[in-house]
């Protein structure tokens, strides 16, 4: 085919193929005898491609190291790189939803107001401008991606793992903090019965690891999806539990529709966040729970904040600040009292229930 004939019959204009020959992404042959570029059947399969990464906003260097993995045939490195455009674009839609939000409470204060409320509108910028830089500001200090092939292995109950150091070696520090998962499947076993979810409801599993608490609702009947921001953790969690719906994200900005499932579910997760950072991804979970949908949560929680200063005093006192969990934004376990109170303010029906270890359950209903 010429530049035109393929014009046609991709829909596309010429001068956009010669940008993307321009570009590297696209090389034709050319004929020797007048030099015209002819196109094979892969070529306009190498456009489409390019064009259907355009349409959902990759960027051409994006595209382009796409385009080496597919020659490569790296099938997983294609599926991940899509995942993570899918996962950029969640958190620019929930960015956007935000900004007409706050539009629409300037345009109510300005339409109260014979004088233009210019203080009001300032603040409620500065509200949505903190906000998006909440969304941003998720760093993995823990490298999961790194921990993802020890994960369960480090599960097992003869673990009394707390973190792990800067060389990789593991740092027991349970004189100052409850041992970690001693208590993992009896955890697990109380969201499920928590929860007692009807068969063929659909489920979301936050911050799911490799999967261990989706698998087991899914057993139970529930259609389970899952998110988590280690794209090796859910590698994983594919390989375990190949019908659990797996999407690339984090939830500061959960890569779900609004009121999309009867359960959200998480555990060990949340202690991972800062304060500021778990009442937006609670915010995020009952965005996605359908009205009248549940959401039950496990984790670490000190009882209230002077149990919280005590810990954090004992952890530094053991020159523990070397830990990942010890970064610059450190709030380490949420307290009880946080999480009971936002839900009881969002919620219609909030239940606590404490398992040990500084562990607790909370179920909540929209």
């Amino acid at each position: 085919m010429l530049i035109n004939e393929i014009s046609r019959k991709l829909g596309i204009t010429a001068r956009a193929i010669r940008f993307y020959e321009q570009k590297g992404l696209l090389t034709p042959a050319k004929q020797k005898e007048n030099g015209y570029r002819t196109y094979t059947e892969q070529d306009a399969w190498r456009l489409q491609t390019i064009i259907s990464l355009r349409e959902v906003g990759m960027t051409l260097e994006g595209i382009r190291q796409t385009l080496a993995q597919t020659d490569l045939n790296q099938q997983e490195e294609v599926l991940s790189a899509l995942q993570m455009q899918r996962s950029m674009l969640f958190q620019q839609w929930t960015e956007m939803k935000q900004i007409i939000g706050t539009m629409d409470q300037m345009i109510q204060a300005a339409q109260g107001s014979s004088i233009l409320p210019t203080d009001l509108l300032y603040e409620l910028a500065q509200q949505s401008k903190e906000l998006r830089d909440l969304r941003a500001s998720w760093r993995d200090h823990w490298d999961f991606d790194r921990k993802a092939l020890q994960f369960d292995e480090l599960l097992h109950p003869a673990s009394s793992i707390v973190d792990v150091t800067e060389n990789g070696l593991l740092n027991d520090i349970e004189m100052s903090s409850p041992p970690v998962y001693s208590s993992y499947e009896a955890t697990l076993d109380k969201i499920a019965q928590l929860i007692s979810p009807s068969h063929g409801l659909k489920g979301l599993d936050v911050g799911t690891g490799t999967g261990n608490l989706a698998g087991k609702l899914q057993q139970i009947g529930l259609t389970m999806s899952a998110i988590d921001q280690s794209k090796q953790m859910l590698k994983l969690c594919a390989a375990k539990y190949a019908d659990i719906e797996l999407k690339l994200g984090n939830v500061l900005a959960i890569p779900f529709m609004d009121n999309t499932f009867d359960y959200v579910v998480s555990s060990f997760a949340l202690h991972h966040l800062t304060e500021a950072q778990r009442e937006l991804a609670w915010g995020e979970m009952l965005r996605v729970l359908k009205p009248g949908g549940i959401v039950c949560l496990a984790d670490y929680m000190m009882q209230d904040r002077n149990e919280a200063d005590v810990f954090l005093a004992n952890l530094i006192s053991t020159k523990a600040t070397k830990l990942p969990m010890m970064h610059e934004q450190v709030d380490l376990y949420m307290t009880h009292t946080h999480i009971t109170e936002w839900l009881l303010s969002h919620t219609s029906q909030v239940k606590s229930e404490p398992l040990g270890n500084s562990i607790y359950v909370v179920y909540a209903q929209k």
